[in-house]
């Protein structure tokens, strides 16, 4: 069985047997959980005030030259805008009087702590106060501020306060906090890169007008010259190639001085740089470094030669393209491993320490891809050169400045573009954080603390108005259903008696049986009374021994007696010989309901041999006799059945009849009686639904095996009626019509 049938199956018994204990249950917890919820809620004012920024997402692949870019991704800037250090910030930037509400009127409770201070103090230990400061973080970060993702670079921040005023002061805080973080970093990168395009362009203006010089001289002293058509083509390839080299070659430099720069703030002592200073020798690369890099080389290559032959569409250059981008991702994971990347303290603010691992990783990774693609232009850049043939050396003299002079002139465009971008960045006009929203006039809001305490103090009450009945019931479960029988004994059920409401629990001859118009309890009563026959002549046909049975309980009140006396009468309608033995020696039944006078001689009088026992039987019916108790049980006759006498007294009673049933007093009250269960072939156990527990069942079922007693099964009496109509209705209604079709 599941959980969820018992969950099922303790529900249905708390409303029908645990009403009032439900409604006490609910009531109580009502009173004791929803006042002190309502008084601990209590909380100031609420105003709430609303900006929305934007955040600059970076774009997804590593621009040409990275260090223009400040962007950052999205959630990476969300950490930092809901890290400490900018909290701290804030704190710094706020006045004295907003500081004062943080502290006097807090939004947030740490009940952990304040359950851990209570516990301490009741140790006698005085716990630990935050200072002022500590507390008031953790007010504003956990109390007064929320980020919300409106839409995807699109964040709300929402700040809360007891005045309007102070709630409108958070929110411009944060905004100013972080515009100042993220302009302070951005600038001092556009720094360094700014410094060194100068230098750049000052070499390339330099190379260029020393290029268009010789140009000039080579001209006057030649004439003008023409190159054969055949080497033309050769010679454009040649020139776009040694242009994008000088490209190339320029962003590696500058990205080499971007990550030389970030490196600065690196702790030296932990480990060699991995990108060497300008100028320097490069220190050895790490071996799986050097394997993707050549890798990254044999791609390039054969993406340049395939991009001679192939539109960038081609699935060729596609399928390149996609192997360099996993090279160059496992190429930033090997950066990522081999290179340290924690910066120096304070030389980083700690709100940008986030991001410069990241910034870091990528820059290395680039830096590497950059060689990687250098190497692939120059390995074309000579191949071409080898493949002109037929000219003279004053053509390859003029073909080669006219190359240098153009590559100059676009490396010199390409230069001051650049400088230009990162002159505008220094100032601080290119930022990632822009203002959409500023703070609204706050609204007033109702307290989220009342209603959440509200809420807990109900979910409280239906926890413990429903725990309590249901624990009830889950300590006292009862059987119900037959299904219960086998969890609790796995013993069959031989039959279920309703809970007679109408007339006297009493079988129907099968005249009256017929004589019904429709199905009502003492028809149901009847019919499973036969039921029980049924079974016990079903046990009797395949060898078992079942003609002296013992119908008993664990406890009084079950209804032994009254299944004793209906069952002799269903096995005397189909024409057996019974004998009832009222073998319940502290409170006999049976001849109350048969009409025979209590002091006839009896069982007991047959144990003390004073008579015997087919002396004492009396006609109570066709073919159905009685065996009263007898006089009063003596002491003597108690001790009687512990001996063979009892079994001959059986084996007696026996020989008069074809089937002997014997009542019984409750095993559990009188355990004398399990000599008795010793004595007969089988015993019947009766359970009465809804009042007899799991736990009585199992005992009753281990003291009759402890006796060496065989249990035939087990009969459910007083079973609610309401399943049992229905169940014979239907199968009834149904027989009747196909026996009179």
């Amino acid at each position: 069985m599941n959980s969820w049938h018992h969950a099922r199956r303790i529900a249905r018994a708390v409303l029908r047997r645990r009403k009032r204990l439900l409604i006490l249950s609910l009531a109580t917890a009502a009173v004791l959980l929803i006042p002190p919820a309502y008084y601990l809620s209590k909380e100031p004012p609420r105003h709430r005030a609303t900006a929305t920024i934007l955040l600059e997402a970076r774009p997804d692949r590593v621009p040409l030259f990275p260090e223009f870019s400040p962007f950052r991704a999205v959630p990476v800037q969300l950490a930092i805008l809901k890290s400490r250090s900018v909290a701290e910030g804030v704190l710094e930037v706020l006045d004295q009087r907003a500081v004062d509400d943080l502290l006097e009127s807090p939004f947030y409770v740490d009940y952990v702590a304040m359950l851990r201070n209570t516990y301490m103090r009741l140790r006698g230990v005085e716990p630990e106060l935050a200072s002022r400061t500590r507390r008031a973080l953790g007010e504003l970060r956990n109390g007064r501020v929320r980020f919300t993702m409106v839409h995807e670079s699109i964040v709300e921040i929402t700040a809360e306060a007891s005045t309007p005023q102070i709630a409108v002061d958070i929110a411009n805080a944060y905004i100013e906090v972080l515009l100042a973080r993220t302009r302070s970093f951005n600038v001092d990168d556009a720094r360094t890169s700014r410094e060194f395009l100068e230098q750049q362009l000052g070499e390339v203006k330099k190379s260029l007008r020393s290029t268009e010089e010789a140009l000039r001289a080579f001209s006057t002293s030649h004439g003008g010259m023409r190159v054969q058509e055949k080497n033309q083509l050769t010679l454009a390839r040649l020139g776009h190639v040694e242009t994008a080299l000088a490209e190339v070659e320029s962003n590696r430099k500058m990205m080499q001085t971007r990550v030389q720069a970030l490196r600065e703030k690196v702790e030296a002592e932990k480990r060699q740089p991995s990108v060497p200073a300008p100028g320097a020798p490069a220190p050895p690369l790490p071996a799986e470094i050097q394997r993707l890099r050549a890798q990254l080389v044999q791609l390039e290559s054969a993406l340049l030669d395939q991009l001679t032959k192939f539109t960038e569409q081609h699935p060729r250059i596609v399928i390149l393209r996609d192997r360099i981008a996993e090279v160059q991702r496992r190429l930033g994971d090997a950066v990522k491993d081999t290179s340290p990347a924690t910066p120096a303290p304070a030389a980083v603010p700690p709100a940008e320490r986030v991001n410069f691992s990241e910034q870091l990783v990528a820059l290395e990774a680039s830096y590497h891809a950059l060689g990687a693609r250098e190497d692939a232009l120059r390995k074309q850049a000579e191949g071409l050169r080898q493949s002109l043939s037929g000219m003279t050396g004053s053509e390859l003299d003029y073909t080669r400045l006219n190359r240098e002079v153009e590559s100059n002139r676009n490396l010199h465009a390409l230069i001051a573009d650049k400088l230009a971008a990162a002159r505008i960045r220094e100032q601080g006009e290119m930022k990632v954080v822009k203002v959409i929203d500023a703070p609204r006039y706050p609204t007033p809001i109702s307290g989220k603390k009342r209603l959440h305490f509200l809420a807990l103090a109900a979910m409280g009450t239906l926890a413990i108005g429903a725990g309590v009945p249901a624990a009830v019931e889950w300590l006292r479960r009862t059987v119900d259903t037959e299904e219960d029988v086998e969890i609790a004994t796995g013993l069959p059920v031989l039959a279920v008696l309703p809970n007679m409401l109408t007339r006297p629990p009493r079988i129907l001859s099968t005249a009256e049986t017929h004589q019904l118009t429709r199905v009502d309890d003492v028809f149901i009563f009847s019919e499973a009374i036969r039921n029980l026959r049924v079974n016990i002549q079903l046990a009797q046909h395949t060898g078992e021994a079942a003609r002296r049975i013992l119908v008993t309980s664990g406890l009084p009140g079950e209804g032994k007696s009254t299944l004793v006396m209906n069952l002799g009468m269903a096995f005397g309608e189909a024409g057996y010989r019974v004998v009832l033995a009222d073998t319940d020696f502290q409170r006999p039944t049976l001849h109350r309901v048969l009409k025979v006078a209590p002091s006839a001689p009896g069982v007991s009088d047959a144990l003390e041999a004073s008579s015997k026992i087919g002396d004492t039987l009396v006609p109570v019916g066709d073919r159905m006799w009685m065996a009263p108790r007898g006089g009063s049980f003596l002491p003597t006759a108690r001790g009687l059945l512990a001996t063979k006498r009892l079994r001959l007294v059986v084996d007696e009673m026996a020989d008069h009849a074809d089937m002997v049933l014997l009542d019984s007093s409750p095993v559990q009250l009188i355990p004398d009686n399990l000599f008795l269960a010793a004595a007969v072939d089988v015993v019947i156990v009766v359970v009465r639904a809804g009042s007899t527990t799991y736990r009585d069942l199992m005992k009753t079922k281990r003291l009759l095996e402890g006796v060496g007693a065989h249990v035939l099964g087990v009969v459910i009496n007083g079973m609610p009626s309401t399943s049992l109509y229905r169940q014979y209705a239907r199968y009834y209604r149904t027989y009747a019509e196909k026996d009179g079709a």
